[in-house]
């Protein structure tokens, strides 16, 4: 059993050869995540622990929706969003799913955050929901996994010591989609919902699977993956980002502090199905970094073209529009 490669140039390596020993897979985390990946691939399917962790109630502007709780956020997705077509589902009552063609990951969730400051794009339920435009139903080691199932290759978080060094990994595209008010599908990049403080453009950096953290508490024995308290999908550095931008962001770096794109961003609490795809393009990152923050394109046609594309249609195969 292997990923398949299928997209542009190929790069990408089969895994055949390398995971045909499941044993194997039990080095990668500490026999965290990989037990879940190979039980996907056996077609069985781990349960996900439910969170007991409420969201932060925020204060809901008044062209808002009011506060709504998670469980009918969740009913809306189930009675809206019908499982992606050809797809293998991961977690037994988690909304994640692979499809090992397409070398993609989906999960399901909702917009939390309009108009803030961000320190992610996407996190769990019940962990960051106040400094991220999406909270998932999915526990980061399960988006882990599936990216490990579809052929994704973890590099390494960002470090800050002795210089800093940036998260490395294969680049992944993040596709946001949701449905409008009649019912189709919309999707979008998902750097168009961040902008640059300051800027009314999107974010220009790709994201990484730099893979996180396992910690292994050295009294018990026992282990956990640090990405599951929040650090999905970065874009502010963290050690314990599963993805991350591969630039340096943090508040020493002006010139690379986030916010919502408040604009492009449908109303709080909208159902959105991430789509996470494999590229074999490298990270639009390191070796444009200093040009780009000093001063970030001004025109649409200056922005780089993986921003200028549109959504493959055969992605939106994934969300389709609601039924009359």
């Amino acid at each position: 059993m292997c990923a398949i490669d299928r997209h542009s140039s190929g790069k990408l390596r089969s895994l055949a050869g390398i995971l045909t020993n499941f044993a194997l897979w039990s080095i990668v985390a500490g026999g965290l995540v990989i037990p879940c990946v190979s039980s996907v691939l056996m077609g069985q399917t781990p349960s996900l622990e439910a969170s007991t962790q409420e969201v932060s109630r925020q204060d809901v502007p008044v062209k808002e929706e009011g506060w709504v709780e998670q469980p009918e956020i969740l009913k809306r997705i189930e009675k809206g969003f019908v499982d992606p077509p050809e797809c293998k589902k991961v977690v037994e009552d988690g909304r994640v799913w692979i499809h090992r063609d397409e070398q993609a990951v989906i999960v399901d969730g909702y917009v939390c955050q309009r108009n803030a400051p961000l320190e992610m794009f996407a996190c769990p339920i019940g962990t960051k929901e106040h400094e991220s435009v999406v909270a998932v139903f999915a526990k980061s080691r399960f988006v882990h996994a599936s990216l490990l199932a579809v052929g994704g290759v973890p590099g390494k978080p960002v470090a800050f010591e002795p210089k800093f060094t940036p998260a490395s990994g294969t680049t992944i595209r993040v596709y946001a989609m949701w449905h409008d008010e009649k019912g189709q599908t919309q999707a979008t990049l998902a750097q168009h919902w961040i902008r640059q403080t300051g800027s009314q453009k999107p974010m220009l950096w790709d994201w990484v699977f730099a893979g996180s953290k396992i910690y292994k508490d050295p009294e018990t024995g026992s282990e956990t993956y640090m990405g599951d308290s929040g650090e999905l999908l970065s874009v502010a550095n963290f050690m314990t980002s599963t993805m991350d931008v591969a630039v340096k962001s943090d508040a020493a770096n002006a010139g690379l502090v986030f916010e919502t794109f408040t604009e492009k961003i449908p109303k709080r609490f909208t159902p959105v199905r991430l789509v996470m795809v494999l590229s074999d393009e490298p990270p639009y990152a390191e070796d444009r970094a200093s040009k780009e923050t000093s001063k970030p394109p001004q025109k649409e046609d200056e922005l780089p073209k993986h921003l200028k594309a549109q959504v493959p249609k055969r992605l939106l195969e994934f969300l389709p529009a609601k039924k009359n």
